[in-house]
């Protein structure tokens, strides 16, 4: 059902395209304003959809962990029983470089499920402070017309200290994001507005942005949000008690390996070494 809503807002985008191409300036501005207003019920339905679908039928079956699938991995998805070798990269991070968990998030600014794990994001930073990492990657799927020129914005101001700071103004007004928004929400955040525009522009910004995306869709993680709690896969906009049962397993693995000898700055490293490298 999902894939047929899907499918058929980009049927109306490219018959709009179409119409475009015959019309004047004027109507070209009111097809590209329906068209945002088709978007936004899309994203509206689909996110009352996946309510939905949480609350009906997809309940753990008995002995399975919060945030498990109890029918196993779907085909072509991360098993989320098994390590995989996600690398971090120079992705944008909080916590603490050498935390005992890190977390590794495949977002898309567009995406209503990743603004809607964006509090729990933020939950877990001040639950666990320091002792879990939290990167974050890009996944902007072709969908969203907007999702890549933002992450292009977030990197920009990463560049200039301000990743997460324009990550969450990206986040909040997800049905704003303008070339003209960025460049004043870069104002407000105090950046060189000049070299921001300069950086979103720069070709290895651009490349970074595809390489996250690559990185993703090679371990199985093609949808959003996707995460890697030390290696391990847990798919969507999960609750925090989903997260913390993962966090909390890993931690006590991460003490064991410290207690057997493991630096906490090679102790990422020595979990994913063995990691699969796909699904």
């Amino acid at each position: 059902m999902k894939k047929n809503i899907t499918t058929g807002a980009v049927g109306i985008g490219i018959a709009l395209s179409l119409l475009v191409s015959c019309q004047g300036s004027g109507s070209f501005a009111k097809l590209q304003e329906t068209l945002a207003g088709i978007e936004q019920k899309q994203d509206t339905i689909l996110a009352k959809m996946d309510t939905l679908e949480q609350k009906i039928g997809q309940a753990p079956a008995p002995g399975a962990k919060p945030g498990q699938d109890p029918k196993g991995p779907k085909p072509g998805a991360p098993d989320p029983k098994a390590t995989y070798k996600v690398e971090v990269g120079d992705a944008y991070f909080k916590g603490a470089a050498n935390a005992k968990v890190t977390i590794v998030e495949w977002s898309d600014f567009q995406c209503p499920f990743c603004s809607r794990v964006v509090p729990t994001m933020a939950e877990i930073n001040k639950a666990y402070g320091d002792e879990v990492k939290i990167a974050f990657k890009h996944n902007a799927l072709p969908m969203h017309n907007r999702a890549k020129p933002a992450a292009l914005a977030a990197e920009a101001a990463g560049k200039q200290g301000k990743f997460f700071e324009m990550h969450d103004l990206l986040f909040a007004n997800a049905k704003e994001l303008t070339d003209e928004n960025f460049a004043k929400w870069a104002t407000e955040l105090g950046l060189n507005v000049e070299q921001f525009k300069k950086d979103m522009a720069d070709p290895a910004i651009g490349k970074k942005v595809d390489d996250n995306q690559k990185q993703g869709t090679t371990l199985g993680a093609r949808g959003t949000p996707a995460f890697f709690v030390n290696g391990r896969y847990l798919s969507g906009a999960q609750p925090f008690d989903a997260f913390k049962a993962l966090i909390d397993e890993e931690m006590k693995k991460a003490d064991a390996l410290v207690a057997k000898g493991i630096s906490k700055d090679a102790l990422y490293a020595e979990v994913i070494k063995t990691g699969k490298t796909a699904p």
